[in-house]
């Protein structure tokens, strides 16, 4: 089947043409028929096999398609070749527009399986500059940013989107939200309410969040005018829910003589996008950009720990803003591995560690993967002398997703082989990921705290065992039993 090239012109927000169903709809078609006839990704995100399976389901021709009428007589005997020669002569090849029969619903849960993760754009032989310009991840924002028009955003979708809000809140009552979370009745009124899963272990808030430890932090007096002067982007759940992230970058950054400013800043804005609100998105944006530009202007680097962040700022701020300071930006903007590689391989990265990694169990994130950028984390833990196990799975999480009650079971099953990696490692394997809520799903998954390699590199430079205990109320936490996971992958 021949497929229409991509009209790109769609996929602008500014465009009336992306806020049309009816051109939404078309666009859903052409893509599902490719993906249809590929199937390259039949094992990645639930978005996929579900489709697959629903397209396979509906097609009056299926058993002709596999064979299946010509396999064996009724019998039970093989059929001989000539036999089957004869068979088909009676079969008429059908170029039925299957992916027209999927339903409403069914094309909807499609939209709503994907998390985002963008695996599949790195693995399609179709993305840009391909004519068919397939870009599944982006087809499916704009499914929820044109359904959130129309429908309006939910109530979760709001709620989990305010990072900055809420952080801001629960800090200041760090002890008593922490112990609220894992309370049964609290966390089944959560459920009903909000329709964050009963079982799924929630990060926990802190009293001194990370911008209160900046205030107060001396600034660091050597500075090598030979290094690249860097801005951090700290997250906002490095701000709010794992402040020794942020904080380990610092350090590990002023141990290397560099000068790090930290410029004001919001969420990134991805829990908005992941929710369909894409107004908001561009309001985190703007307030970003307008206040990191300066950072720029001064030559600084944007480091980011986060990978998810990382790529927002980079590949997403310029097409949401459309301005030669978003470009800048994201110019500017780096993964603090990245960042850090370099200055290991220009040998200007300091390695007078004096603690000695022993095994790792090294978790590669989607987002990192997806910027093709190599596995950083893992050659920074190298040049510490640790043993690395390579954790190359997807850990379903998402930003929201794996936190919602419809998708928990599909989170677990997604992350369901890197939980057992993790645990094939050992238990004298300390777990690692840039990404912590990839650490979150794994700890969840195996009892085990998962450090951010900074945290890591910080760790060796003291002299310190890095493996720092869980907070009390995450130890409290029950693990979820993976194996009760369903097998929907």
């Amino acid at each position: 089947m021949s497929h229409a090239a991509a009209d790109l012109t769609q996929y602008d927000h500014d465009e009336p043409r992306f806020w049309d169903q009816g051109v939404l709809d078309a666009e859903m078609k052409r893509v599902f028929e490719i993906c249809n006839g590929c199937r390259l990704c039949f094992n990645l995100c639930p978005s996929f096999p579900f489709l697959f399976e629903a397209i396979d389901a509906r097609d009056p021709h299926r058993a002709e398609a596999e064979g299946a009428l010509f396999t064996v007589k009724a019998s039970g005997e093989a059929i001989q070749e000539h036999e089957a020669a004869l068979a088909l002569k009676d079969v008429t090849v059908r170029t039925d527009d299957v992916v027209a029969n999927l339903s409403p619903s069914e094309i909807r849960h499609t939209v709503d399986l994907c998390y985002n993760c963008k695996l599949c754009f790195p693995k399609c032989p179709y993305v840009p500059p391909h004519e068919f310009a397939v870009d599944f991840p982006k087809l499916m924002v704009r499914a929820k940013v044109v359904r959130a028009k129309d429908e309006g955003v939910g109530l979760r979708e709001k709620v989990l989107a305010q990072t900055d809000r809420v952080g801001k809140l629960m800090s200041k009552v760090a002890p008593l939200a922490n112990a609220a979370q894992h309370n049964a009745f609290n966390r089944m009124l959560m459920e009903h309410t909000l329709g964050v899963h009963r079982d799924r272990d929630l990060p926990s808030w802190h009293a001194e969040t990370f911008v209160d430890w900046w205030e107060e932090h001396p600034r660091h007096g050597e500075i090598d005018p030979q290094k690249p002067k860097v801005a951090l982007f700290f997250t906002c759940f490095g701000n709010n829910n794992d402040p020794e992230i942020p904080k380990s970058v610092i350090e590990v950054l002023e141990h290397n003589d560099i000068d790090v400013s930290v410029p004001a800043q919001r969420c990134c804005g991805m829990p908005f996008l992941d929710g369909g609100d894409l107004e908001m998105c561009k309001e985190q944006a703007r307030a970003n950009v307008a206040s990191l530009i300066h950072a720029v202007h001064e030559g600084r680097k944007i480091l980011s720990p986060g990978p998810s962040c990382t790529l927002l700022l980079k590949t997403e701020y310029p097409s949401l803003l459309k301005t030669p300071e978003a470009q800048a930006v994201a110019d500017a903007t780096v993964d603090v591995g990245d960042f850090l590689l370099q200055l290991l391989r220009g040998k200007q990265l300091a390695r007078d560690f004096k603690g000695k990694m022993g095994k790792v169990a090294y978790h590669v994130p989607c987002h990192n993967k997806v910027q093709n950028i190599g596995f950083r984390g893992r050659e920074l833990l190298k040049a510490t002398g640790a043993e690395l196990e390579m954790v190359d799975r997807c850990c379903g999480m998402d930003g929201t997703w794996g936190m919602k009650k419809e998708y928990f079971e599909h989170s677990l099953g997604v992350a369901k082989k890197a939980i057992q990696e993790v645990k094939d490692a050992g238990e004298s394997a300390t777990v690692v990921t840039d990404c912590p809520l990839a650490g979150a799903q794994l700890t969840q998954g195996t009892g085990k705290p998962a450090y951010h390699p900074a945290k890591i590199l910080r760790a060796c430079y003291r002299g310190e065992a890095p493996a720092i205990p869980l907070p009390e109320s995450e130890q409290q936490a029950a693990v979820v039993k993976v194996s009760l996971a369903t097998d929907k992958e």
